[in-house]
This record gives structure tokens, sequence and C-alpha cells, in this order.
């Protein structure tokens, strides 16, 4: 299958980051005994982030309400 006509770029690289933030996904990461300990702890913290910042938001909301 060809390039589109409006496809200004070169060839991509198949091997982009998995997650985003730079960092390969190894298989290796798959098969430890922790992985879901270490997937689930990931969920978690990125959460916990939403939250606090969430929290942070209603707090400026409220002051910003009683001035």
């Amino acid at each position: 299958m060809g390039h589109s006509a409006h496809d200004v770029g070169g060839p991509r690289p198949d091997h982009a980051p998995m997650d985003g933030r730079g960092v390969l996904h190894l298989i290796e990461d798959d098969l430890s005994e922790s992985w879901i300990e270490d997937w689930a702890g990931v969920g978690v913290a990125a959460i916990e982030d939403y939250l606090e910042k969430h929290l942070a938001f209603l707090d400026f909301l409220e002051d910003a309400a009683a001035s």
C-alpha cells in the first residue's frame, strides 16, 4: 500500500515508545512474577496524581468563591 498524496513525511520507525514517556516496553517486564503488581502500582499512582490535582482545583474554587 502506498503513501497518500498528502503524506509529506518520510518513513516512520515501527519501534516507537509504547507508553508515551520515551520508554520502550520490554517483553521481559510482562514475564516477571511481579508484572501485575507493577502494572497496578502505575495505575494507582496515576489515579492518585489525578485526584490530587482535582482536589487542588476544588480548593482553588472554594478560595475564589470565598473572596
